[in-house]
């Protein structure tokens, strides 16, 4: 009989806990998804030069709620340069209000990188990632970006890139805007900016 009153008051106290809860929940994220393709060079430091390589680039990552004038995340970026290897990068990224609704703004991403290149200690193995990125209208964006230097003290890692992409959910989930006379987004992730 004290298991049955025990579990009764339980599950009371549970349906009293759960009938507390507020109805919506009001925690919307920035979000990021692009791919992208462009050019980028890596320095050889054997041979003193360049190597020139053409790049497809896909980024995912999440942020503070879009409808803040700042917005800080985090992003998870792979960059394949098709001659010579593949990068990976772990970035903190800071953006303008407007790059997170989908218009307008620009974003700086900074971070360390892994290389799976053949040739890695001739490239560098741990950049440096830094990369400015000014957003448009309808998600697309454009990326200049620059390898500084390697992070576990070996061979330089100097080398930089340029993207053109489009990022999905800036041009489908957070849009809002200008935009939303010809393809009206009824319920932006955030909520809507006046």
């Amino acid at each position: 009989m004290r298991k049955s009153l025990a579990f009764i008051a339980s599950l009371g106290a549970a349906a009293a806990v759960l009938n507390a809860a507020p109805r919506t929940a009001h925690a919307d994220v920035s979000s990021w998804f692009t791919g992208g393709g462009g050019y980028g060079v890596a320095r050889s430091e054997s041979r003193g030069e360049y190597d020139r390589a053409t790049a497809l680039s896909f980024s995912i990552g999440v942020g503070t709620t879009p409808t803040s004038s700042v917005v800080v995340g985090g992003l998870v970026r792979t960059t394949t340069y098709f001659t010579l290897g593949t990068d990976l990068d772990l970035s903190g990224r800071i953006a303008t209000g407007g790059f997170a609704r989908g218009q307008w703004g620009l974003a700086f991403d900074v971070g360390p990188g892994w290389r799976s290149w053949k040739r890695r200690s001739d490239y560098g193995g741990f950049p440096l990632h830094a990369m400015i990125v000014g957003g448009a209208p309808w998600g697309l964006q454009l990326g200049i970006g620059a390898n500084l230097l390697n992070l576990d003290g070996g061979t330089s890692a100097q080398g930089a890139i340029a993207l053109l992409e489009i990022d999905l959910l800036r041009l489908t989930v957070t849009r809002q805007g200008a935009t939303d006379r010809w393809w009206e987004n009824p319920s932006p992730a955030g909520g809507r900016v006046r």
